[in-house]
C-alpha cells in the first residue's frame, strides 16, 4: 500500500517530469499551433505539481523533486528524437508516448493507494484526467 506522501510525492514527480517533457519539446521549436497547445500543458501540469507540493508542505513533508540523472536522460532522448524528425506528427507521438506512461504508472500508484485522504485521490484522479486529455490533444497533431 502507498501511503498519502508516496502518493503525492508520485504526483508531483509525475506533474514534473510531464513539464520537463513539455519544455524539452518546446525547445525543438515546434509549429505556433502546436507549441500553443504545449503552452496549456505546461500550464496544467504546473498547478497539479503546485498542489502536490503544497499539500506535502502542510503535512511537513519534504518535497522530493525527480531525479537530475533521470531528468537529463529523458532531455538528451528527446534532443535526439528531435533532430531524427522534428515534425508536428513526430512530437505528437513522442508527448501521446509519455503521457500513456504516466496514465499507467498513475493507474497503477491510484491502485496501490491507500486513500486515506479524499483530496489526494481527487488530486490523483486529476492527473489522469490531465494525462488523457493532453493523448486526446495531441491526436489531432498526427
Amino acid at each position: 500500500m502507498i501511503n498519502d506522501t508516496e502518493m503525492l510525492t508520485y504526483i508531483l514527480q509525475n506533474a514534473e517530469m510531464g513539464c520537463q517533457g513539455v519544455k524539452n519539446v518546446r525547445e525543438g521549436k515546434p509549429n505556433s499551433t502546436l507549441d500553443s497547445v504545449l503552452c496549456d500543458q505546461l500550464a496544467r501540469y504546473g498547478k497539479i505539481y503546485q498542489t502536490a507540493s503544497n499539500m506535502l508542505r502542510v503535512r511537513g513533508e519534504e518535497v522530493h523533486r525527480i531525479n537530475p540523472m533521470a531528468r537529463t536522460m529523458a532531455k538528451l532522448s528527446t534532443v535526439r528524437d528531435l533532430k531524427r524528425d522534428p515534425s508536428s506528427p513526430h512530437i505528437a507521438e513522442m508527448m501521446i508516448k509519455g503521457n500513456t506512461m504516466g496514465v499507467n504508472k498513475m493507474a497503477q500508484h491510484l491502485r496501490d493507494y491507500d486513500r486515506t485522504d479524499p483530496n489526494i485521490t481527487l488530486l490523483a484522479k486529476k492527473m489522469l484526467d490531465v494525462e488523457q486529455a493532453h493523448i486526446n490533444e495531441m491526436r489531432t497533431f498526427l
